[in-house]
């Protein structure tokens, strides 16, 4: 089980240094564990976890909401491709891999991470913004969530 207490306990604001080395731990921790997932879908699970106690539900420390990651997945893909077509330097970091079990290494999450950073630096907004261009499938259309 991963160690929450350094990211919501205290009222200290978190750094983004702070952050990003307890996620780089949490899901390398996590790939020990269960050696068959892959850095891709061990960060997604984590992920996951953290947009629905941070950024839904509003809990730990002040400013964690600023470092968490975008749920990395097709749909995510699909969407920023749309969006940035004509932009080679975030697609050669955002589709870096495409598919989360080729997320192989720590080295690779990353560099999709540092192509949505741009996007969302861009855009003024928290990194976690960046799943606005996630596209849903939904009765065979797609749908921007």
């Amino acid at each position: 089980m991963p160690d929450y207490t350094q990211i919501f306990d205290g009222e200290q604001p978190i750094t983004k240094h702070e952050f990003e080395d307890w996620h780089k731990k949490t899901v390398l921790e996590m790939i020990i564990k269960k050696p068959t997932s892959s850095v891709g879908w061990a960060a997604k699970a984590l992920n996951y976890f953290l947009k629905t106690t941070v950024n839904i539900a509003g809990f730990g420390r002040p400013d964690l909401v600023k470092w968490i990651h975008p749920l990395i997945d097709r749909g995510l893909w699909e969407g920023i491709e749309d969006a940035y077509k004509d932009r080679l330097d975030i697609l050669e970091k955002t589709h870096y891999r495409q598919k989360e079990k080729d997320i192989v290494t720590y080295n690779d999450y990353r560099i999709i991470i540092e192509g949505m950073e741009i996007i969302a630096k861009e855009r003024g907004y928290l990194l976690i913004g960046v799943e606005e261009f996630r596209e849903e499938r939904c009765n065979g259309k797609f749908e921007i969530l």
